[in-house]
């Protein structure tokens, strides 16, 4: 029942409820009237949105192809080692500049870009989709390893088939993860913003949701290198369910309490927004301090001098095979923050989403649809994540989890 659950059903389900859902939201959220007329038409884009779309696909792409260093992601299940532009943090800030030069020259751009967000939505999901047939056929006739599929092809769609398909020389993972649709997520929550204070004058709350947003997005460009080592890069194929979600649901869904509060101005006083800030800058600080642990700690190698609270770093060394045979290790972190909970990093990612969604208190539910479906996410990846390990180390990851009880909050979960 659980193999045709996920096979069979899942599939089917997530296409037609997500990809469908993207203009009811976009529509809702801007207080405009829902028709099947407004959802078909806006679902096609427009001259607007194409040319917004293009000129901002080509741009990440270029940010791809320019010489830089690179860094690399963890070696594959059959032995690959994939390797990335290393380039996050300029192309960040650079696109910055260029999108605010842009708004001096076009002084209604970010007004044109809210009130076009559902077609600028319907034109990402064009391309998205279109993306993820090309990516499956790919992976069906040019795979990168050769592996049997036994599965049903609407779940290869849905699942991706290949783990680091490149098309062009560019690495499809880090185009639509990281540099379109999380620079999408900066740029139109700052469009937002600036529409906000146009329309509804200045909010602290307002500007509180917009600086804990990009003070994340900021962060994750100067640490991209360690996305790379996550499940979205290692164990999550190319395909709708990575991809699409990148591209679309990112755009849409993510930056959705941003959007929301353009139409519904917040109410939130200045005083508890700015308690607000400051909790949720400290959260996002503390999760970026988790993760940096874990980089300090395998950027170390086998150092024994490591230090993680002002002790020596201890830490399982667990043996494996990869899939090719060859006789592997991976050091399982027992230090630091890691020694507290297993994924105490998604703790602080939570409560983060919790902070920047909180300036929207008081105009409604939805502004909070994020943070809820935040939570659903990590507890599924939790799982997805504890299944892959307790396969791949067997008894060495038994003994790292009665070490290391607690999954994401210490003494209760």
């Amino acid at each position: 029942m659980y193999n045709k659950l996920r096979y069979e059903i899942v599939p089917p389900l997530f296409l037609g409820f997500f990809t469908s859902s993207v203009q009811l939201f976009a529509l809702f959220g801007s207080g405009e009237q829902i028709s099947l007329t407004k959802v078909i038409s806006n679902s096609l884009g427009n001259s607007f949105s194409w040319s917004l779309v293009a000129v901002f696909s080509t741009w990440a792409v270029i940010w791809l192809k320019i010489p830089s260093s690179q860094t690399s992601g963890p070696k594959t299940y059959y032995d690959y080692t994939p390797t990335y532009q290393n380039n996050g943090l300029l192309y960040y800030f650079s696109s910055l500049c260029a999108f605010i030069l842009s708004i001096l020259v076009w002084k209604d751009l970010h007004l044109s870009i809210y009130r076009n967000t559902p077609q600028i939505l319907g034109t990402l999901n064009i391309i998205a989709l279109f993306l993820c047939l090309l990516l499956y056929v790919k992976g069906k006739f040019y795979p990168d390893v050769a592996e049997e599929q036994h599965f049903p092809q609407l779940y290869l769609y849905y699942r991706g088939i290949d783990l680091h398909p490149k098309i062009w020389g560019i690495d499809i993972k880090q185009l639509t993860n990281c540099r379109i649709g999380l620079m999408g997520w900066q740029l139109l929550i700052l469009s937002y913003f600036l529409a906000g204070v146009d329309l509804n004058g200045f909010s602290l709350a307002a500007f509180t949701n917009c600086f804990l947003q990009s003070m994340y997005l900021c962060l994750f460009y100067e640490w991209e290198g360690v996305y790379f080592h996550t499940l979205d890069i290692t164990l999550d194929r190319a395909g709708y369910y990575l991809c699409w979600g990148c591209l679309v649901w990112v755009p849409c869904f993510y930056t959705y309490s941003s959007y929301y509060m353009v139409h519904h101005a917040p109410v939130l006083s200045s005083s508890t927004s700015a308690a607000i800030l400051c909790i949720g800058v400290l959260c996002i600080v503390i999760k970026c301090r988790v993760d940096c642990e874990k980089m300090w700690f395998r950027e170390s190698k086998n150092d024994k001098q490591f230090v993680l609270w002002g002790s020596p770093v201890k830490y399982i060394t667990a043996k494996y095979k990869s899939s090719t045979g060859k006789e592997r290790t991976s050091r399982l972190l027992l230090s630091g923050t890691w020694g507290v909970s297993r994924h105490l990093n998604y703790t602080f990612e939570l409560l983060s989403a919790l902070f920047w969604s909180l300036p929207a208190l008081g105009t409604g539910i939805t502004p909070f649809f994020y943070f809820i479906f935040l939570f659903i996410l990590l507890i599924h990846r939790i799982y997805r994540d504890e299944e892959k390990c307790s396969k791949q180390y067997g008894e060495f990851w038994k003994e790292y989890c009665s070490k290391v009880r607690y999954r994401l909050v210490p003494y209760i979960y």
